[in-house]
């Protein structure tokens, strides 16, 4: 009986909070005709009663008579957004009625951001380039068509290759990138913590040369830019964790460290962005998605994981780590997938597959600190937010 009433609740509060929205709309835009607070919150709570019962037709029966409502008020609405939030409503208000009760939260926080930003999907959609279409596109035949071709099974030297292990990587990494360049498109410019934590997810090497080149135009502001440096490079820190939680056994050495680096580049950062008073300018970041780079990061996966095992193999854990910090130069991604999946795989141990990740980030950061030191005063600043804390991970993990 208890447990019911926690399933109740949970369908009136989805449609109260979607209310509350729609309330909002009705007085900003005149957008909803359907009803507001009260009509939402008794629509999921309806769902959720509807549910209880034995009557297995109860539940149809409600969503015939909510769509007759939405039907009956379409001859007023300018379109039919309200109509659908309804039908929603009621739908994930049986879905807790029935138990479900987390898949229904989490879709109504979804319908709930898809209404609240009406206005920045609109002038997103509005904006939306033919580059842009052409890269959604590319994602979905990349998950859809060539994923199931794909056989799953290990070739090469060693057993290291397998095609949809690769891709899945490939995905991953597409994916986390694609959804980066639209926040930062759906955003716009918001300051520069957004614009760089966001770019970041991008590249965190190409927001540093972007810096760079601000900060030669302007050296007035080099604790702005260099702040923007060192926010991008902790979304690489949040990719390693990413990352390395396909492995827990590895996550547990490496969530500390890395945490703790993380942390104390955004102290950092904190601290030069309020060492600059003026306005902050946006960061720009071009479409990650083409299929040139997709298949670029497959080869360098595929190439590092091999590279990897060898020196595993030749050199023992010298090798591995000589190999790591090669490759975390040009990108920190591959060398950490490569060795999450070597230690799932029960191929490296956990300690070296750790020492190497923070290497490859280490050597990655040296190399960012590197690039910014080719202006005057950036330098200093970008190694007080990279190094100390890159330096931390290191001594913890060894």
């Amino acid at each position: 009986m208890q447990e019911s009433l926690w399933h109740l609740l949970a369908a009136t509060l989805i449609g109260f909070a979607v209310g509350l929205e729609r309330e909002r709309a009705k007085v900003e835009r005149q957008g909803s005709t359907i009803g507001g607070v009260r009509t939402f919150t008794l629509l999921g709570l309806l769902g959720g009663v509807s549910a209880l019962g034995q009557n297995q037709w109860l539940p149809a029966v409600g969503l015939a008579a909510v769509a007759g409502l939405a039907v009956y008020t379409l001859k007023n609405s300018r379109d039919a957004t309200s109509q659908v939030a309804a039908l929603l409503v009621y739908m994930l208000g049986v879905l807790c009625g029935l138990g479900t009760v987390l898949p229904a939260l989490f879709a109504g926080a979804l319908l709930l951001g898809f209404l609240a930003f009406h206005d920045e999907l609109h002038a997103f959609a509005g904006g939306v380039q033919r580059g842009e279409v052409e890269a959604a596109v590319l994602l979905a035949l990349l998950l859809g068509v060539v994923y199931p071709l794909l056989p799953d099974a290990n070739y090469g030297p060693y057993g290291v290759w397998n095609p949809r292990e690769i891709w899945q990587v490939v995905l991953l990494v597409a994916g986390v990138n694609f959804v980066g360049y639209l926040a930062l498109r759906l955003l716009g410019s918001k300051g520069l913590w957004v614009a760089a934590l966001l770019g970041g997810l991008v590249s965190s090497t190409a927001v540093t040369l972007s810096m760079v080149t601000q900060s030669r135009a302007n050296p007035s502001r080099n604790p702005l830019w260099a702040s923007g440096v060192v926010l991008a490079s902790q979304m690489m820190l949040g990719r390693i964790l990413v990352w390395s939680a396909t492995a827990p056994a590895l996550l547990q050495l490496l969530w500390l460290p890395v945490l703790l680096w993380l942390l104390w580049g955004l102290l950092v950062a904190a601290w030069l962005t309020g060492r600059d008073r003026e306005a902050p300018e946006s960061v720009p970041v071009q479409n990650p998605l083409q299929l040139q780079g997709a298949l670029l990061f497959a080869g360098v996966y595929a190439l590092v994981k091999l590279l990897t095992k060898v020196g595993l193999e030749v050199f023992g854990n010298a090798g591995v780590y000589v190999v790591s910090a090669l490759s975390g130069v040009a990108d920190v991604d591959a060398i950490s997938l490569s060795l999450t999946r070597l230690t799932a795989n029960k191929q490296l141990m956990l300690s070296v597959a750790s020492i190497a990740i923070v290497v490859a980030a280490l050597s990655n950061t040296v190399f960012k600190t590197a690039l910014s030191f080719g202006t005057r005063g950036l330098g200093l600043y970008v190694a007080l937010g990279l190094l100390p804390g890159g330096l931390l991970a290191l001594l913890m993990v060894l």
